[in-house]
Order: C-alpha cells, then structure tokens, then sequence
C-alpha cells in the first residue's frame, strides 16, 4: 500500500521561511496539525516546524516573534507518493520523528505522513 492512500489532494499546511513562530504556532493550532511545512517563495521544501520544535522554542525562552527559519528543522527526510507504507514507518522509527513530508520530483510538498496516520492504517487493514 503507497502513501497516495493516505493524501489528502491539495491538503499541504506551509508557512514561509518569515513566518513567525507565534502564527506558525497558530496555523498548526486552526489545523488541528502536529506540524507545518516551511517553503520558500516557488513552493519548494525548505524545511519542517513541528510541535517539538515548538515545545524547544517555548522551553528555551525565544522570542515568539522571531522567524520560524531559525527553529525550523531543516534537514528533512522525505517520501515520493509510490513509497510503501511500511517504508514510512521504518524511517519514522529509526529516525525518531512523526512526520515526513511526501513530496515531488522538484521537492514541492504533496502532503505529509504523520505516525498517526499510518497506524490508524495499518490498524483499519488488519496488517
């Protein structure tokens, strides 16, 4: 089963590079999302902002208003749409994260893969 099964066409939440952290923050919240993609000005991935970011944002004491570039993780593994399920699960796992963005051949965001959502599918195949 391809990661495809679990997007959502046109469901990608970004925020740009200058986004501050606080609306950052607030766009996951309006989302109901764990995370938010950051992307520069043509659409193309330039890194990811998650909830664990934010709780080291919080935690440290940084300015709300200051760009989520700076917080933002920027070395991102990510997945093509034709990846396995079972692929997610296995980089999630050893990498120790809970989202990984799918994207396209020119690294544009199609959507993202979130732990939840894989086992909320493997749970509704019986696998």
């Amino acid at each position: 089963m391809s990661l495809r099964s679990l997007m959502i066409e046109g469901f990608v939440i970004s925020v740009s590079p200058m986004t501050s952290i606080r609306e950052a923050a607030k766009t996951m919240h309006e989302n109901a999302v764990g995370s938010v993609l950051v992307v520069d000005e043509n659409g193309k991935l330039q890194g990811i902002f998650t909830e664990r970011d934010l709780v080291r944002v919080v935690a440290t004491d940084k300015d709300l208003n200051r760009p989520v570039k700076e917080f933002m993780t920027k070395s991102v593994e990510t997945l093509k749409p034709n990846d396995s399920l079972w692929k997610a699960l296995e980089i999630m796992t050893n990498l120790g994260v809970r989202h990984i963005p799918i994207v396209d051949d020119d690294k544009k965001p199609l959507g993202v893969v979130s732990m939840r959502d894989l086992l909320d599918r493997l749970r509704e195949t019986d696998l």
